[in-house]
């Protein structure tokens, strides 16, 4: 689980909205007035449009830039129509000179760091591509001798620097991901010791009293086979904590799709325990991120788990929907449901609200004895650690 203490480190080692913010009006800054500086110094001839025009446009459409929330890439559709909006600018800032070095050619990567920084890795791919590929069908429209001279200097560099400003963030978000898994895999663990402890190791204490007090009543016939039947049946729930022990050493894979490994979670439980499942997904595998998806999975672990050991259940339900950028799952159960009191301290409860909580979503638990107990879990689909204060 992603605990307080853990999203505070995160929260160090991430950008801070306000410094990411600054930055980006740094670069978009730096780049306009080194493209103003050149355009007052070019040719007017060289334009298809007067410079103080251009200039204009260009201010303008750059404060607006810099004064629109950053929050509108928290959701990918707008984050995408906004990078394209910014790609057709720059292209056209581009292609509306006539030479083979326009003022705003530093100008146009600003799409590219933008879409680095919030949007996902194919966005990215696909804005320095584009972004490439009208720069190289600007530079070589003119005369090829022309185009050759300055290929190994302005036209490679020009490249290298936009591969850099796509490939950076991605370097350093991928450092800090390791890092988080790291911790969650060490909180997995302690679980796991904790599952250990005061699950199979007490059940495996107890058996081996029941079965010392046998032994001194060997001799002794009365409720023989009531004794040897208890003793069966502690054998019996040490084996499934063993199992669930096991199973708790099963990492999640961040880059398998979500449903199916809900679904090997519910034959588990089937298998194991006797319990039938419905899964339902109308809209397909949703698009989460990998923290997402490894918070999500875990959630999914913990109610099921519960579901196994204190439901009396016959049957689980598990829906998964999307809505308005956020996943929804609800898990439900035709069990002996929660009283107040198990509402109140949980079983694990506490542990996925946590979860929920941590990636910025809601947690909710509908119950009644002999009811059935339902949690409904809601949390963004694109997890922006540092856009949450906004």
């Amino acid at each position: 689980m992603i605990n307080s203490d853990t999203l505070k480190e995160i929260s160090k080692q991430m950008v801070p909205v306000g410094r990411k913010h600054i930055i980006l009006a740094a670069f978009r800054l730096s780049t306009l007035l080194i493209g103003l500086i050149d355009l007052a110094f070019d040719n007017p001839e060289k334009s298809y449009l007067p410079g103080i025009t251009i200039a204009i446009g260009v201010a303008l459409y750059t404060f607006f830039k810099l004064i629109h929330p950053l929050r509108w890439y928290a959701s990918t559709r707008s984050g995408i129509a906004l990078t394209a909006i910014d790609v057709m600018v720059c292209a056209l800032l581009i292609f509306i000179h006539r030479e083979i070095h326009t003022p705003f050619t530093l100008y146009a990567l600003n799409p590219v760091l933008i879409s680095a920084l919030f949007l996902p890795a194919k966005v990215t791919w696909i804005t320095g591509g584009v972004t490439a590929i009208y720069y190289t069908m600007n530079y070589f429209s003119y005369p090829l001798t022309t185009a050759l001279e300055n290929i190994s200097g302005m036209f490679s560099a020009y490249l290298m620097a936009l591969g850099l400003t796509a490939w950076l963030p991605y370097i350093i978000n991928s450092r800090i991901l390791q890092g988080l898994q790291s911790r969650v895999i060490n909180e997995e663990r302690r679980k796991l010791g904790r599952e250990i402890h005061d699950g199979l190791c007490q059940t495996i204490y107890g058996l081996r009293l029941e079965l010392q007090s046998f032994r001194r009543n060997a001799n002794r016939a009365e409720n023989f086979d009531e004794r040897l039947a208890h003793l069966m049946g502690m054998l019996d729930e040490a084996e499934k904590q063993a199992r669930g022990s096991i199973e708790l050493l099963r990492s999640f894979g961040i880059n398998r799709p979500l449903l199916p490994q809900i679904e090997d979670s519910l034959r588990h439980l089937e298998s194991e325990f006797g319990i039938g499942y419905r899964l339902e997904a109308p809209q397909g595998e949703p698009h989460l991120d990998d923290l997402v998806k490894l918070e999500v999975l875990h959630v999914c672990e913990e109610a099921l788990i519960n579901v196994a050991k204190h439901s009396g259940a016959r049957q689980v339900t598990v829906r998964v929907n999307v809505r308005k950028g956020n996943l929804q799952i609800s898990i439900g159960d035709d069990g002996r449901g929660i009283t107040g009191d198990g509402l109140a301290k949980g079983h694990g409860l506490t542990v996925m609200k946590e979860r929920a909580e941590s990636l910025g979503g809601h947690f909710r638990t509908i119950s009644a004895p002999g009811a059935g107990t339902e949690i409904q879990v809601e949390v963004p689909q694109k997890r922006f650690w540092e856009l949450q204060t906004i």
